[in-house]
């Protein structure tokens, strides 16, 4: 008797794949859950199986969406991030605090940090293109144009003096110039943007906030948290900022009420590259104790060659920045040297001695170079060459041969 064929059916799926294909193949499920966990554990989810890793792609796509972020305060979002690209003006503060956390604090404002030179052209975007008004202090004048120029001069030799105890009293963060507030109605009532005049850098002033949770910023690529350990697991942050009166516990009330532990000072004891917040280590901007999360930069227009003379330079100039978190006389601070030279068009800073002391000797070789020229009429301002590109070069040299400059008890 012959056999009637019989079709071989698939062996039953065990009970936890049936389970994990129901809790992320469904978007609804997956939300909830992917909502209440920390970044960390949203990765590390995303790291355990196929089905996982496309529902955690797909909630961080919709979560960490730049646009939809930025359109509370701006129009034309992708406007707004290709001045960011032209500029190298960062979105920081509570701000880039509440992006990265996946929170929203109502009341809150928009921080935007500014380099040297790029104050006048951001503001005019804001006014012009999207409907804000300036609304000048007590000490401004009621048009920002007679205190911000057009016109910056970035040949002229710059100024390494850091007798900055005036602006920390008055504006109580190290590195700030200026504060200029603008605003407009929104559909949800009043919008504020708060544009910070920096003196060297955006960073220099970012890093000098006063405790590591709003160690934080958007840039037009990417959005960078400093303190990501601290800050998105323990939900501590570390006070690093004495210029305010200790008496004054505005920033702590805010903070704790937002969720964070206030903590003065390091424990005792700790060690270098220990988390939550890596003292007494060198680092740098991308390194691997910062998390970054790059952003679609489709339909950005990048920032186009600075004149004939420079090389191509398109990238934020934030990721070369170098510091290091210290014991200093009042506690806890930010320790690094500022790359401060007309030949870049941005200032830096870093703790690699090597590497200041390599940029310390091109300066002065390029800089005598150009000025001679600029002075005996044979290269005109407009044509200034700036060697940001050719920095990203040493940066990269000097990566693997670091030396710091501070000296740590080896014990």
């Amino acid at each position: 008797m012959s056999q009637i064929p019989t079709q071989h059916a698939s062996p039953p799926r065990l009970a936890y794949e049936c389970a994990v294909g129901e809790l992320f193949g469904r978007a609804p499920i997956y939300d909830a859950i992917f909502s209440c966990v920390s970044p960390r554990t949203l990765v590390r989810t995303g790291h355990s199986c196929r089905a996982a890793y496309a529902a955690s792609k797909d909630f961080s796509y919709r979560a960490y969406n730049i646009h939809r972020h930025l359109s509370r305060f701006l129009s034309e979002p992708l406007d707004f991030r290709s001045l960011q690209a032209r500029t190298g003006t960062l979105i920081a503060g509570s701000n880039a605090l509440q992006f990265l956390d996946r929170t929203f604090y109502p009341e809150s404002d928009m921080d935007l940090y500014v380099h040297p030179g790029h104050v006048r052209e951001v503001l005019d975007y804001l006014v012009e293109k999207e409907g804000y008004k300036f609304k000048p202090d007590s000490t401004q004048p009621e048009d920002y144009r007679e205190i911000v120029s057009d016109e910056w001069d970035g040949t002229k030799f710059r100024d390494e003096s850091l007798d900055l105890d005036e602006l920390l009293l008055y504006y109580q963060i190290k590195g700030v110039e200026s504060v200029l507030s603008i605003e407009k109605d929104g559909p949800d009532g009043l919008l504020k943007i708060q544009l910070i005049a920096c003196g060297n850098s955006p960073f220099d002033a970012i890093i000098n906030f006063h405790s590591t949770c709003v160690m934080n910023f958007i840039a037009f690529d990417a959005a960078y948290s400093l303190y990501p350990m601290g800050t998105f697991e323990k939900r501590e942050t570390l006070s690093v900022w004495r210029a305010r009166p200790l008496h004054d516990l505005t920033v702590e009330i805010k903070y704790g009420e937002r969720g964070f532990a206030w903590l003065s000072t390091l424990s005792v004891g700790t060690s270098p590259q220990k988390p939550p917040f890596y003292a007494f280590t060198d680092r740098t901007v991308g390194d691997r104790y910062t998390w970054k999360l790059p952003l679609d930069t489709r339909g950005v227009t990048l920032r186009s060659q600075m004149n004939p003379s420079s090389s191509v330079f398109q990238c934020d100039p934030v990721i070369y920045n170098g510091w290091a978190l210290e014991r200093v006389q009042h506690g806890v601070g930010t320790v690094y040297k500022t790359i401060k030279s007309s030949v870049f068009r941005y200032n830096y800073s870093t703790t690699n001695y090597k590497l200041n002391f390599k940029l310390w000797l091109f300066a002065i070789e390029q800089g005598f170079l150009s000025r001679t020229l600029l002075e005996n009429n044979l290269l005109e301002k407009e044509n200034w060459p700036w060697f940001d590109a050719e920095l990203a070069g040493f940066w990269e040299t000097f990566k693997h041969d670091f030396l710091s400059f501070i000296r740590r008890d080896s014990a």
